[in-house]
């Protein structure tokens, strides 16, 4: 298994290749597959995140992407986790987990006092694992989901 060996700014050379990503990362749900082909738009990084320096990568000591988050200001000192995508072959390596935390991290460090994060009950284990609780439920394009938490500091 690849292990992080760092975890840096994406640049807006990466975007296309993020965007490929985050087709293969999202895929691996079969039961999502028919629903997200048919809808290709929902794939990809937007430029002004890459070069608002939003989007943080994890990378492996030859420099090969692993996974990356985006990141999001939503107000009165809670950020938001938009994505969070890792290489599908490595999933359950601890690239989330470490994506995750440097956000936690940065953030804490800029005062900000919670991230939230809109996810599928599939995904609420991962979430709960790196310290979120699942709070009220929402409806999304793709199906239920929930608002998760987590206090910085």
């Amino acid at each position: 298994m690849a292990a992080v060996a760092a975890i840096r700014f994406a640049t807006p050379g990466e975007r296309e290749a993020l965007g490929d990503l985050h087709r293969r990362s999202s895929l691996v749900w079969e039961e999502d597959r028919a629903n997200l082909e048919a809808h290709p738009e929902v794939f990809g990084i937007p430029a002004e995140a890459t070069s608002g320096q939003r989007v943080r990568v994890a990378v492996d000591e030859e420099g090969a992407v692993l996974g990356f988050s985006v990141v999001a200001d939503a107000g009165e000192g809670v950020c938001e986790l938009e994505d969070l995508f890792v290489e599908p072959a490595i999933m359950r390596g601890g690239v989330g987990t470490a994506l995750v935390e440097d956000v936690a991290t940065r953030h804490a460090a800029a005062g900000f006092r919670e991230i939230v994060v809109t996810a599928a009950p599939r995904t609420f284990a991962f979430y709960e694992s790196v310290g979120f609780t699942v709070g009220e439920p929402v409806a999304t394009r793709f199906g239920p989901a929930a608002r998760l938490r987590r206090r910085l500091g």
